[in-house]
């Protein structure tokens, strides 16, 4: 390949990288949500609902007079203001103070037993009274059996 045909291709592709770039972040600043005071005020309250405050012990943002709950609510409210959405601002807590910030915890490995062990807990307890009654039965009729 010459170099001015070498030279032309690298310019085009440059240009077109810089295209895209541009209509990737005109497209991310038009992602954003507009919402209403409303929407925003019954958002916002539906999130400190969901989440728990890292300070107080069992409560959630909503309830918690922590100074930290109010700093999170305002955090929470300024970002649906900025047009984030619900899933982003939870992430975005989630990030800053990890799983426990969260009443229902997402699905993952680490939290497969607080989703599954209640059921496997039940279902042991049914099995285990299931195998008892049997023997239970077992031993009285061998005993009635004996009897007789």
């Amino acid at each position: 390949m010459s170099k001015s045909y070498t030279a032309t291709l690298t310019r085009l592709l440059a240009g077109f990288a810089i295209l895209l770039c541009i209509s990737v972040s005109a497209q991310g600043a038009s992602d954003k949500i507009h919402y209403s005071p409303e929407q925003i005020r019954d958002l916002g309250f539906e999130i400190a609902h969901e989440l728990r405050c890292p300070m107080s012990v069992n409560q959630n943002l909503f309830d918690s007079g922590a100074p930290i709950a109010s700093e999170l609510k305002g955090q929470i409210f300024l970002m649906l203001e900025q047009g984030e959405s619900k899933a982003e601002i939870i992430d975005f807590l989630v990030q800053r103070y990890g799983e426990k910030i969260r009443y229902q915890p997402s699905f993952s490995a680490a939290t497969a037993l607080l989703w599954f062990g209640p059921i496997l807990l039940l279902f042991g307890i049914i099995t285990f009274a299931v195998i008892w009654i049997r023997e239970q039965r077992k031993h009285q009729d061998m005993k009635a059996n004996t009897y007789e």
